[in-house]
């Protein structure tokens, strides 16, 4: 890990050293105190500024979905990560355990936690039942720097997928741009905030006739705001397409990241189990629940952080015709998280642990559409789906294929109609487990078919005015 991290870390400081950036001026105490303060050459006061995240056509809502164009979106600060973005969505909170990167940051969404609502890129869930590692989404893993637009469909509405109560998040990658040139774009960003939190992050996108790239890697780390809090990681990503003579792309495509975080402890100076009270850091007491979410309240002491990664493979073809198109894509994603806590255990401070094969987890799929535009008023698209769901310790845990077929159909300018129906079939191998009363332990055989329909009917009043109303029928995968 420190062999790959910290050479990028010195590269990235050395360009922030030739490159030029703005910082903000701070006033003289010293001159205040005297009165006797410089005045600017043209000094003028502002009116009152309201910075709003959603203007400039960053956000398209459609009949079906809601798309965010990443480029227009603008914030003040650094948008780092996905979950940046998805707070300033009407019907999603994000609740931060901290202030920094959190692979178990908690998203709502309508309600439902990530376990009821769907993650994708590039169509392609990356969510999992096995919840090996504790998550079903690394939302760590998510930076903004590779993405190019996302799309939000709340609820069940979407026949593409199951396990989408809460909705469905579209990532949409950055493929690269062709350029007149071998000569690529190059973009550096640094960015310093406070608690020692630094981001730092190159991005090249370029392309040559009928073949376009775009790579991406950054760099993080912040000492946090509690005791322990720490964090620091890196990701990159790239992505390789190449533009056939009969017009069908191929796009390879690699996602990864790396995070070690570290468990905010109790820093109570009225504790019964440690007199390590460091009064530099705000007083957390050893009862607080806001520090122990899936686990137990670490104590200084001992060690107590988490090492996550997570990784993306993916393969996908692209074949436009006249009024239609197919796209075929395989996939794979994985990742492990080992966790170090020093918590209460039998009435005393001990080191506990968690990880290894049971949080190593393991997801294969490949996907098939069919997208069909031949009438005026009529978008029709059927598709198979195939996902096998593993941790390390326990091969082939789910395995699930679906057919489904969606129809949206443009029945005036302001009315749209969607209808969908999606058949799934999910074989199950269970954890393994013991009969009350004997020592044998083995692994049952569960098969499940669903039928889901979807429909929804949506009104147009204005272009930023719609309402519609949506009836579905959906199917969780169980956890474990």
């Amino acid at each position: 890990m420190y062999s790959i991290r910290k050479p990028a870390f010195f590269f990235c400081i050395m360009l922030s050293l030739i490159c030029p950036f703005t910082y903000g001026q701070f006033d003289d105490d010293e001159c205040k105190k005297r009165g006797d303060c410089p005045k600017a050459k043209d000094e003028f006061e502002l009116d009152e500024v309201i910075v709003t995240a959603f203007h400039g056509g960053a956000v398209n809502i459609t009949p079906t979905k809601t798309i965010i164009d990443i480029e227009a979106f603008d914030k003040s600060g650094a948008v780092e990560r996905v979950e940046d973005i998805l707070t300033h969505l009407t019907g999603i909170d994000v609740l931060r355990g901290t202030s920094g990167a959190d692979p178990q940051q908690l998203v709502m969404m309508r309600g439902f936690d990530d376990s009821r609502f769907t993650i994708a890129i590039d169509g392609r869930t990356i969510t999992g039942p096995t919840a090996g590692a504790d998550t079903y989404v690394d939302w760590s893993s998510l930076t903004s720097a590779d993405i190019d637009k996302i799309e939000v469909i709340r609820g069940a509405a979407s026949a593409q997928y199951e396990n989408s109560q809460g909705g469905i998040i579209n990532i949409i990658t950055k493929k690269g741009s062709t350029r007149d040139t071998l000569k690529p774009k190059i973009t550096f960003t640094n960015d310093y905030s406070r608690y020692n939190t630094f981001t730092s992050r190159v991005a090249v996108d370029g392309g040559f006739k009928d073949l376009t790239y775009f790579f991406n890697y950054g760099y993080k780390t912040s000492d946090g705001f509690l005791l322990n809090n720490d964090y620091q990681g890196y990701d990159y990503s790239a992505r390789v397409s190449y533009l056939f003579p009969f017009d069908g792309y191929l796009t390879l495509g690699l996602k990864y990241s790396q995070l070690e975080a570290g468990y905010a402890v109790v820093n109570d100076p009225n504790s019964t189990y440690t007199d390590a009270y460091n009064p530099n850091y705000p007083i957390v007491p050893q009862d607080a629940d806001t520090i122990r979410r899936y686990r137990a309240v670490s104590f200084p002491g001992g060690d107590n952080y988490k090492d996550k990664d997570a990784q993306h493979l993916d393969l996908s073809f692209d074949q436009p015709f006249d009024r239609s198109k197919l796209k075929f894509q395989i996939y794979e994603s994985s990742g492990g998280e080992d966790s170090y806590y020093y918590t209460v255990s039998a009435g005393r401070l001990q080191q506990l642990y968690s990880g290894g094969d049971a949080r190593a987890e393991k997801q294969i799929g490949g996907r098939l559409q069919w997208q069909m535009d031949y009438w005026d008023n009529n978008s029709l698209l059927l598709g198979y789906d195939q996902r096998r769901m593993e941790v390390k310790s326990t091969p082939d845990v789910w395995r699930m294929n679906a057919l489904y077929a969606e129809d949206t159909w443009v029945v005036t300018n302001k009315l749209t109609a969607f209808l969908g129906l999606r058949y799934a079939h999910v074989k199950e191998n269970t954890y393994a487990y013991r009969d009350t009363g004997t020592t044998t332990a083995y692994r049952h055989k569960l098969y499940t078919r669903v039928l889901l329909p979807k429909s929804t009917l949506t009104y147009k009043f204005t272009d930023d005015t719609q309402v519609y109303i949506s009836v579905n029928r959906d199917y969780h995968v169980p956890g474990c």
